[in-house]
């Protein structure tokens, strides 16, 4: 009992630089990963021209001498570093298993600036046949299988490991026609087509959900779920039709009762559910847009995935890997179907979840469960639950889970991880195969453009 209490009361707070991959030799001198402490992007979207910009003011701590790094897909049109005008470029990571942006100018240790100007050009349409009349849709949709499809798809931001302050000014120009924004942060409507937005503290770059539509799309649900910790969490659920939104609802209420049953009230302050009808889903901090067959998956990743966050690509295997036991009724393994592979030992750059971990992941989860049968209530289920409370709104990494693991069952899993999840024990070569998840499959760029 004295082991469980002692896991239950230990905190980890915000990580962050701490978990960032290690600064890397560039132009004679060094690129460093930086912390970003606040973020307020001011977002302009031009119906009348079919444009989009935003400026990015960022405030953050340079943690050694060098060139800060950065991410956005968008090239930056203009750049100040503490007031001074800069340039930026796209370099490989060592290896090259990812790109990033660098500031090509030396900076010291410290607390610094950046103003960013780019264009918000991917994830959005406009119609403006009608003049004065035009709209916009912008929807910032994440995917985690491919390298660079977080945040920086639409804005500068940082990597995985970082959990900052977010704010967004965000103005609809050109157009007499109102907007909505649904947005997983405070929104306030300043007016018809200018909002603003402020995200929660801890979350990162694969946390934020955004979606700009013209007031008449969708039909919307407004409604209220009883947590079992006595709130009103407020739920939104839109889709393309009133039928939709009530199989939603009936089945996103099952699905809650189920997980607050097994670990705890749900934890954030809101729910957006965006009902696309197309295959698959995604999760997103209090939100996913999806369709009925994978809400349950991405009501689970509410607690792992986005309720505690992965802080590197090495370690997204973990949420896929729980949620995916879920899927298929919380199985009991006495041991994995396979004999080693690699979810979590890929390059320290990495930063998309490994395909594998759907199928392989769910199996190991399975034999997790089946080796804690006999410690304090028995199976996976309690552990997960301790090590949410403890965890709640951090980043995490595949070594933290391990070693909260350890603590709890008083016994090592060093054998374990090595062989399951790192792949360093195989036995003989084998190609390893895997099936696609049917929760997040690799949906085409016409699926996603279906759904903006």
């Amino acid at each position: 009992m004295k082991i469980l209490i002692t896991f239950f009361l230990s905190l980890n707070l915000y990580a962050g630089i701490s978990q960032a991959p290690p600064s890397f030799t560039y132009r004679n001198t060094k690129a460093v990963f930086i912390d970003f402490i606040k973020t307020h992007y001011e977002m302009s979207y031009h119906v009348s021209n079919n444009q989009a910009d935003a400026t990015s003011t960022i405030e953050f701590f340079m943690p050694e001498d060098g060139m800060p790094l950065f991410d956005s897909l968008s090239s930056p049109t203009s750049i100040l570093i503490d007031g001074e005008e800069a340039t930026s470029s796209l370099i490989n990571s060592p290896q090259k298993i990812t790109k990033l942006r660098v500031i090509n100018k030396n900076i010291k240790r410290g607390y610094h600036s950046l103003k960013i100007q780019t264009l918000i050009e991917e994830g959005t349409k406009y119609n403006n046949e009608r003049q004065n009349w035009g709209h916009v849709s912008s929807g910032f949709f994440i995917r985690d299988l491919k390298d660079r499809q977080f945040l920086e798809q639409y804005l500068p931001t940082n990597l995985e490991y970082d959990q900052y302050a977010m704010t967004m000014d965000v103005k609809v120009l050109g157009t007499k026609r109102y907007h909505s924004l649904f947005a997983n942060g405070k929104v306030e409507k300043i007016s018809e087509n200018h909002f603003f937005v402020e995200m929660p503290r801890f979350y990162t770059t694969s946390s934020v959900y955004f979606h700009l539509v013209p007031i008449h799309k969708y039909v919307r649900w407004y409604l209220t779920y009883p947590s079992i910790d006595g709130r009103d969490v407020p739920i939104t659920i839109y889709s393309q039709y009133r039928f939709y939104n009530k199989y939603v609802k009936e089945k996103a209420w099952r699905v809650l009762a189920e997980l607050e049953a097994d670990y705890g009230p749900y934890p954030h302050d809101q729910l957006i559910i965006y009902g696309t009808g197309i295959r698959g889903g995604m999760e997103h901090a209090g939100a996913t847009e999806t369709s009925i067959v994978s809400l349950g998956h991405e009501l689970q990743h509410m607690y792992f995935a986005k309720g505690i966050h992965p802080a590197n690509g090495n370690t997204g295997w973990l949420d896929e890997a729980i949620a995916s036991w879920r899927d298929k009724g919380h199985q009991t393994l006495e041991k994995p179907f396979y004999e080693s592979v690699n979810l979590a030992n890929h390059n320290v750059y990495t930063r998309k979840t490994d395909k594998k971990s759907y199928e392989y992941g769910r199996s190991f989860m399975a034999y997790l469960d089946y080796t804690l049968k006999d410690i304090g209530k028995p199976g996976l289920k309690n552990f997960l639950k301790l090590y949410f409370d403890k965890r709640k709104f951090t980043t995490i990494t595949t070594e933290d889970f391990m070693h909260d693991l350890e603590d709890y069952a008083q016994m090592s899993f060093d054998e374990d991880f090595n062989q399951y999840i790192y792949g360093l024990n195989k036995v003989y070569e084998v190609e390893t195969k895997y099936e696609e998840n049917p929760h997040h499959p690799e949906r085409t760029k016409e699926e996603m453009d279906s759904i903006i």
